[in-house]
């Protein structure tokens, strides 16, 4: 439907040719920067821009052949084969700005609490694993495209179900081995952090080590870390942590075994350096990874529901 609007008792008169010209060469420029979009757009102000269509974003190999995106799924696969499109025309400011409407739109889920299959997931990281590969060589486009995988993560977390049971009975659910809990009251209990606790190199950290595997850190600041290890964090510190969920506060995963873990509303960092990751989950957590390759990798398993992991 179009609209026409005039002012009442106004008399219109005709635009002066200088002035034609002048709005003529500010569309070219801003076509030239921001693709077809921009210019279907001052051109036909009332209609929608051309977008890409549906059918033509590629299915992840091995996802269900009965996966339909819904609305909002469909506008971030929608917004990476533009990003794919713009990418190989060159135009990679356009190509960095459908990029960060993806990241824009798996964030605004993630706040809606809106549900999304698996298949969405391995689908959005096949069409970034697309986008990288256009200009594998352009830095700022692969690292948006690292973000939108950070933001997959954090809406798989939200997604996680409820933890009804310990890590110990998860270890057992899903047969990861796991050291036996000590007899006794260690296992199934509950016990509070108000600050973080030090860790030594060679050090194990379990229910029995702690009193209780379930540590609850909601009295600590987000910004706080439960676990300090040696300065070092790496692998040779040998530091391993064992059937404990951990609830609230914050942790870096750098350089530690993580075995039979639950992670509750927690502010993960990783740096990019070693971890291991063995029957870990994430449930409502967010993340601040470095956004390089090892990041990335991370991202992706956890936005795939992985949940074991060897960084080195």
């Amino acid at each position: 439907m179009h609209h026409h609007w005039r002012a009442r008792g106004v008399r219109m008169t005709p635009m002066p040719m200088a002035a034609r010209l002048i709005l003529l060469l500010l569309f070219l420029a801003l076509a030239v920067t921001f693709g077809r979009p921009a210019l279907h757009f001052l051109l036909h102000p009332f209609q929608h821009p051309p977008a890409v269509h549906a059918a033509s974003v590629k299915a992840a190999p091995g996802s269900s052949p009965a996966f339909q995106p819904i609305p909002w799924q469909r506008d971030v696969m929608m917004s990476l084969e533009s990003a794919i499109d713009d990418a190989q025309r060159n135009n990679l400011t356009a190509a960095e700005v459908d990029v960060d409407r993806a990241s824009s739109l798996v964030e605004a889920a993630r706040l809606q609490s809106n549900a999304a299959a698996p298949d969405f997931f391995s689908t959005a990281i096949q069409q970034l694993d697309r986008v990288a590969a256009v200009r594998p060589d352009d830095g700022r486009l692969v690292e948006h495209a690292r973000i939108v995988r950070i933001d997959l993560a954090e809406l798989r977390s939200a997604l996680a179900g409820p933890v009804t049971a310990s890590p110990v009975a998860l270890a057992v659910s899903t047969g990861a081995h796991q050291a036996s809990p000590a007899s006794g009251s260690s296992a199934n209990r509950r016990i509070m952090f108000d600050a973080p606790r030090s860790i030594a190199a060679n050090q194990d950290v379990t229910p029995a080590s702690l009193g209780g595997d379930y540590v609850d850190a909601s009295l600590m600041p987000d910004v706080a870390e439960m676990l300090e290890p040696p300065a070092t964090r790496l692998f040779v510190d040998n530091v391993r942590v064992e059937n404990v969920t951990f609830a609230g506060a914050a942790q870096t995963l750098d350089g530690i075994h993580w075995h039979n873990v639950v992670f509750i509303g927690t502010r993960l960092r990783y740096e990019g350096g070693e971890v291991d990751l063995q029957n870990v989950r994430f449930v409502r957590c967010t993340f601040g990874f470095s956004t390089d390759d090892r990041g990335a990798r991370l991202a992706n398993a956890i936005a795939l529901g992985q949940t074991s992991l060897v960084i080195e």
